[in-house]
């Protein structure tokens, strides 16, 4: 049931963008999951985010000073940039994105470490999952779980 809620939650706040913005949203995010899923399973693992985090991590990092700049960080499109531009959202993207960096900067030093970085993904992760994985198991996160993770809802809360 509380599945249910959830996913009819997820339709209702997608429901108030326009018909084309809320399908193109809908196959960024999918697009975005697919990335996360390299062997293409229906689920994301600890081991795949991890991967995507040092993959993204690395983009951001252009100057590599093991630090994503605040600046890098609002650079960086996340696959949603063009649509917020085309649908008149930018400044709402740009502010979900600036929200996200400042809650997971928690070192408040005006950029984010590999640590902050990878712990803001795979938190934001479980709690999308209920929590932490046991013992001995990694995260396993499926795609419609992936879309109530906090960082995803918040960007495409935005579009």
């Amino acid at each position: 049931m509380n599945r249910f809620l959830t996913a009819l939650a997820f339709l209702v706040a997608i429901g108030a963008l326009p018909a084309r913005a809320q399908s193109d949203a809908v196959h960024m995010l999918d697009a975005m999951f697919q990335t996360f899923d390299e062997n293409r399973d229906g689920v994301i693992t600890t081991t795949e985010a991890n991967h995507f985090i040092d993959k993204t991590f690395a983009e951001m990092d252009m100057k590599h000073t093991g630090a994503i700049s605040r600046d890098a960080w609002m650079r960086f499109s996340f696959g949603l940039a063009d649509l917020a531009a085309e649908e008149g959202r930018s400044d709402a993207y740009d502010l979900a994105k600036y929200k996200i960096f400042k809650r997971w900067n928690k070192s408040k030093s005006g950029a984010l470490s590999l640590e902050e970085y990878r712990a803001g993904v795979l938190g934001d992760a479980r709690k999308a999952v209920g929590g932490k994985p046991k013992d001995g198991e990694g995260m396993k996160i499926d795609l419609a779980a992936f879309k109530r993770a906090p960082f995803v809802r918040q960007l495409l809360h935005s579009l």
